[in-house]
């Protein structure tokens, strides 16, 4: 009884073993990977962008320029120049009774990094600057101020950029 109970343990294990043995790799295999990708840009200006015009002195010889704000924007790399608008319509406004414009104008992209399997890419980024510039010969309104008519009066205004 002895001799067959040890029998079949030494067969089991060759069994187990034989399989191992006889293992063989396959030929590659080619296979696809897909993706979309939806294009983004997204702005990266912390606060309000503010175009302040000085002073204007009710009846002025010369057009008053505004300090131009800037804006940054961060966009998926290879988008083309952004476009604006803005509310209304146009850059036109009246603030404290005194018309003006805006503009924006894009710089050049500054070129992001591509991705690696090593590395995750970096975007293209974008600095829009947005100028003003009030007309000459203005009287101005002096209606809701105070009597001495010198107050900083704030108009809030929205661009939509799109790419």
């Amino acid at each position: 009884m002895k001799k067959f109970l040890a029998a079949t343990i030494t067969a089991s294990l060759f069994a187990i073993a034989a399989p191992a043995a006889h293992a063989a790799s396959l030929a590659p295999s080619n296979f696809n990977v897909t993706a979309s990708l939806a294009a983004a840009c997204t702005i990266t200006t912390v606060g309000t962008p503010v175009v302040a015009f000085a002073t204007y002195t009710a009846f002025q010889a010369t057009a008053l320029t505004a300090t131009p704000a800037t804006i940054g924007i961060q966009c998926s790399r290879g988008l083309s120049a952004p476009t604006f608008a803005f509310d209304g319509g146009t850059g036109g406004g009246v603030i404290a009774g005194l018309n003006y414009t805006v503009s924006a104008t894009a710089g050049a992209a500054t070129a992001g990094t591509p991705a690696t399997a090593a590395a995750i890419g970096t975007p293209d980024t974008r600095t829009i600057t947005l100028a003003g510039n009030m007309p000459a010969g203005q009287a101005g309104d002096c209606a809701g101020n105070a009597a001495s008519c010198v107050a900083t009066v704030t108009a809030v205004r929205t661009i939509t950029i799109s790419y």
